[in-house]
């Protein structure tokens, strides 16, 4: 199963032009958000429910669960200032990456529990 939904994520990103899929990269990454029990925390710089991370065009955010729980990440932007939204995920070690190759500010938030759990990526 999870092998089709790998395979599905990369066919749409392909199609959209941009680069989504779920990882297995490390801890540590300052282009990190931490997904917790109800919250959203930048690795960089500690922000929370807004999580709030700036990255350069081109740079990658992934979002690794730090404990079990159902979480998944929506993209609340508009059209141009949207990415693609994952699958509901409870694995804690888990993770899921975006490559934004636009600038622009990309609001998110957890599809389970809503604005409570949220953040946005500005993309410079």
């Amino acid at each position: 199963m999870r092998r089709l939904i790998t395979l599905a994520t990369v066919l749409v990103a392909a199609a959209c032009g941009s680069s989504t899929s779920p990882v297995d990269g490390g801890p540590g990454s300052s282009n990190q958000v931490h997904v917790g029990n109800l919250f959203f925390q930048s690795g960089h710089n500690g922000t929370q429910n807004p999580a709030v991370d700036t990255i350069a065009v081109g740079d990658s955010i992934t979002w690794r669960w730090v404990s079990t729980g159902s979480h998944s990440l929506q993209s609340t932007g508009d059209a141009n200032h949207a990415f693609l939204n994952s699958a509901v995920i409870t694995a804690s070690g888990a993770a899921y990456t975006v490559v934004f190759r636009k600038a622009g500010a990309f609001p998110y938030q957890c599809g389970v529990h809503g604005p409570s759990m949220s953040g946005v990526i500005v993309v410079q």
